[in-house]
Protein backbone atom coordinates (compact mmCIF):
# COMPACT_ATOMS: atom_id res chain seq x y z
CA UNK A 1 0.00 0.00 0.00
CA UNK A 2 1.12 3.17 -0.97
CA UNK A 3 1.64 6.00 2.20
CA UNK A 4 1.26 9.49 1.47
CA UNK A 5 3.87 11.61 3.21
CA UNK A 6 3.87 15.43 3.95
CA UNK A 7 5.34 18.07 1.91
CA UNK A 8 5.63 20.25 4.58
CA UNK A 9 8.84 21.81 5.17
CA UNK A 10 9.35 23.08 9.02
CA UNK A 11 9.69 26.79 8.57
CA UNK A 12 10.15 30.04 10.82
CA UNK A 13 7.95 31.97 7.59
CA UNK A 14 4.41 32.99 8.33
CA UNK A 15 2.06 31.04 6.29
CA UNK A 16 1.50 34.31 4.03
CA UNK A 17 5.16 34.42 3.91
CA UNK A 18 5.40 30.67 2.74
CA UNK A 19 2.62 31.58 -0.17
CA UNK A 20 3.60 34.96 -1.21
CA UNK A 21 7.45 33.46 -1.71
CA UNK A 22 5.93 30.12 -3.12
CA UNK A 23 3.53 32.07 -5.90
CA UNK A 24 6.72 34.34 -6.70
CA UNK A 25 8.55 31.19 -7.26
CA UNK A 26 6.08 30.32 -9.13
CA UNK A 27 5.39 33.60 -11.68
CA UNK A 28 8.75 33.08 -12.00
CA UNK A 29 8.99 29.41 -13.08
CA UNK A 30 6.58 30.34 -16.03
CA UNK A 31 8.46 33.35 -16.68
CA UNK A 32 11.74 31.18 -17.21
CA UNK A 33 9.50 28.63 -19.57
CA UNK A 34 8.32 31.77 -21.66
CA UNK A 35 12.53 32.65 -21.79
CA UNK A 36 13.39 29.18 -22.79
CA UNK A 37 10.18 29.50 -25.61
CA UNK A 38 10.81 32.61 -26.78
CA UNK A 39 15.43 31.41 -27.22
CA UNK A 40 14.36 28.63 -28.66
CA UNK A 41 12.09 30.12 -30.99
CA UNK A 42 14.78 32.20 -32.61
CA UNK A 43 17.24 29.08 -32.47
CA UNK A 44 14.52 27.16 -34.46
CA UNK A 45 14.08 30.44 -37.07
CA UNK A 46 18.10 31.72 -36.99
CA UNK A 47 19.79 32.51 -40.73
CA UNK A 48 22.19 34.51 -41.75
CA UNK A 49 25.98 34.68 -42.68
CA UNK A 50 26.38 34.32 -39.09
CA UNK A 51 24.07 30.90 -39.09
CA UNK A 52 25.71 28.36 -37.05
CA UNK A 53 27.34 30.90 -34.05
CA UNK A 54 24.16 31.68 -33.01
CA UNK A 55 22.24 28.72 -33.22
CA UNK A 56 24.73 27.19 -31.76
CA UNK A 57 24.98 30.17 -28.61
CA UNK A 58 21.21 29.88 -28.64
CA UNK A 59 21.10 26.14 -28.14
CA UNK A 60 23.13 26.37 -25.36
CA UNK A 61 21.55 29.15 -23.88
CA UNK A 62 18.64 27.98 -23.92
CA UNK A 63 19.82 24.58 -22.23
CA UNK A 64 20.94 26.19 -19.59
CA UNK A 65 17.65 28.35 -19.34
CA UNK A 66 15.68 25.29 -19.19
CA UNK A 67 17.65 23.32 -16.39
CA UNK A 68 16.84 26.51 -14.42
CA UNK A 69 13.08 25.48 -14.17
CA UNK A 70 14.09 22.37 -12.59
CA UNK A 71 15.45 23.77 -9.23
CA UNK A 72 12.80 26.74 -9.10
CA UNK A 73 9.58 24.11 -9.31
CA UNK A 74 11.73 22.11 -6.54
CA UNK A 75 11.97 25.10 -4.06
CA UNK A 76 8.69 26.63 -5.38
CA UNK A 77 7.11 22.37 -4.07
CA UNK A 78 9.22 22.54 -1.18
CA UNK A 79 7.51 26.13 0.14
CA UNK A 80 4.57 24.29 -0.18
CA UNK A 81 3.72 25.44 -3.37
CA UNK A 82 2.89 23.41 -6.72
CA UNK A 83 4.41 24.08 -9.93
CA UNK A 84 1.81 24.96 -12.38
CA UNK A 85 1.57 21.94 -14.12
CA UNK A 86 -0.25 20.71 -10.88
CA UNK A 87 -1.70 23.54 -9.41
CA UNK A 88 -4.47 24.83 -11.83
CA UNK A 89 -2.96 27.48 -11.56
CA UNK A 90 -2.67 28.29 -14.95
CA UNK A 91 -3.32 32.11 -14.69
CA UNK A 92 0.27 32.23 -14.08
CA UNK A 93 1.54 31.04 -17.19
CA UNK A 94 -0.89 32.65 -18.78
CA UNK A 95 0.64 35.92 -17.68
CA UNK A 96 3.43 35.39 -19.21
CA UNK A 97 2.28 33.72 -22.37
CA UNK A 98 0.40 36.73 -23.02
CA UNK A 99 3.55 38.90 -22.44
CA UNK A 100 5.20 36.25 -25.07
CA UNK A 101 2.65 36.86 -27.49
CA UNK A 102 2.79 40.38 -26.93
CA UNK A 103 6.38 40.66 -27.36
CA UNK A 104 6.47 38.43 -30.35
CA UNK A 105 3.69 40.45 -32.43
CA UNK A 106 5.87 43.21 -32.12
CA UNK A 107 8.57 41.61 -33.69
CA UNK A 108 7.25 40.69 -37.15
Amino acid sequence: MLHRTSLTTPTTLSEKAVHDISEALMLLLSDVFALFLKTKNFHWHMSGPHFRDYHLMLDDQGEQIFSMTDAIAERARKMAGQPFARSGKSRVFSASRTAMLNTSSRST
